[in-house]
């Protein structure tokens, strides 16, 4: 595992709680200023002034500086919040889109290299090191995962494999061939790996992976132990989002929350519905604001991320503020027929098959079949039981109170989630 107090960084690290307060007020003032300077999206949309920037206290800054939203930055139009001119722009990339449409974001070479001095402390705090070798099964191109948090890694000097999203067997012969002792990848990637590696037989057990950083999307603790038993390593979940950079927040080796590089953006911690700011250990909407950002700067940008944040001090040294493992989204549920579905609530019923099924892989879907709405469940049966379909829909309508039609994942859409996020929930029905 990384070692206690070991830093990349010791003095940012470890800055007094005082210390990163008055540096954050100093740098809000400082974003705000610019956005209203540069950012026509800002100025027109937000109608914000440069003498908005002259809020005397953080609680100030919370009060008058409105939120920027997703579905703002998709109404504004891609170079809206562009505020640099375009000969600048040394890089562009987009979100995943896991539900909207993907928000576009620029960065210049000043971006590029001030983001991989921040992001190098949390890839180092998870155990990347100089001179050893890393895999990163993340997306490469337009997708930012691969590429941005690329450069962060060489920054620390490690030998990079840039595998990208490749095959399950190309993945287990380059983990063979070079035998890296950490990786990277979309958190369903590894459920991906594993299932696929064991439908073909093939013998993954003896590898040399240390650290498996698992980010871009929600996993629980269930899923953490089930890659650990199956690859070895140690599972540490990282946060980030392309909108802002990857990277931003991490579990350090005492896996008690994600440390979050709080003097490169500000976090904060709202009620979704109402948008009053909460206090700490308080669960609601993560809300970000950019410091370092030249080209696409965000002022409280919504995330739709549900967590929490604490500024308890940690065992392992660090003082940067810790945020709770995201356990879901704002938009991370099902209506159907006036009810409410969790994602916690279908992986506990699954789990009480994890015998039968692969409690991990599914999808929930809406369908409509000739006017009339039906609930589908997609599941991957560890046995080739004739009963298994039935037993799942048994379970499913127990925990929800629903009828439900249980059906196999099939391998093309288990395939398909080494090109993106597993989707839990969709709904298909015509509109």
């Amino acid at each position: 595992m990384p070692e206690k107090k070991d830093f990349f960084n010791r003095n940012k690290e470890t800055i007094p709680p005082e210390d990163l307060e008055t540096l954050q007020l100093k740098k809000l003032r400082k974003a705000v200023l610019y956005a209203a300077d540069r950012s026509r999206f800002y100025r027109r949309t937000k109608k914000l002034r440069k003498e908005d920037a002259r809020f005397r206290t953080i609680d100030d800054f919370a009060k008058n500086i409105p939120f920027t939203t997703k579905d703002d930055l998709l109404n504004g139009g891609i170079r809206e919040n562009l505020c640099v001119p375009e000969n600048r722009v040394a890089e562009v990339h987009f979100s995943s889109g896991t539900n909207a449409k993907p928000v576009f974001t620029f960065l210049t070479k000043k971006d590029i290299d001030e983001g991989n001095a921040y992001l190098a402390r949390t890839w180092h705090m998870q155990g990347i090191r100089r001179g050893e070798t890393f895999a990163m099964f993340a997306s490469y191109g337009l997708f930012s995962a691969g590429f941005i948090n690329h450069y962060a890694i060489q920054k620390i000097g490690s030998f990079i494999i840039p595998a990208g999203n490749v095959s399950s067997a190309k993945a287990l012969e380059l983990i063979r061939e070079f035998k890296p002792s950490s990786s990277a990848a979309v958190a369903s990637y590894y459920l991906y790996l594993i299932a696929e590696w064991e439908s073909a037989g093939l013998d993954f057990k003896k590898t040399e992976l240390r650290h498996i950083i698992a980010g871009g999307e929600p996993f629980t603790e269930k899923q953490r132990r089930f890659i650990e038993k199956k690859l070895g390593g140690r599972v540490y979940d990282q946060y980030g989002l392309c909108e802002i950079n990857t990277g931003l927040a991490g579990e350090c080796s005492e896996k008690n929350g994600l440390h979050i590089l709080a003097d490169y953006v500000y976090p904060e911690i709202i009620n979704p519905r109402t948008g009053a700011v909460l206090g700490d250990d308080m669960e609601g909407e993560l809300v970000l604001t950019t410091f370092h950002k030249e080209a696409s700067p965000l002022i409280r940008y919504r995330t739709g991320d549900i967590t929490r944040i604490t500024r308890k001090m940690c065992p392992c040294g660090r003082t940067m503020p810790r945020i709770a493992r995201i356990r879901r989204r704002t938009m991370e549920t099902l209506f159907f027929k006036g009810m409410k579905i969790e994602k916690k609530q279908v992986e506990d019923a699954l789990f009480e098959l994890r015998g039968e099924v692969n409690p991990h892989l599914w999808r929930m879907e809406i369908q409509s079949i000739s006017g009339r709405d039906r609930i589908v469940c997609k599941i991957v049966p560890s046995k080739g039981n004739a009963k298994t379909l039935s037993r799942a829909a048994e379970c499913l309508k127990k925990k929800l109170g629903l009828n439900v039609k249980s059906i196999l994942l099939t391998k093309g859409e288990i395939a398909r989630l080494k090109d993106s996020k597993l989707k839990h929930f969709g709904d298909n029905k015509k509109k």
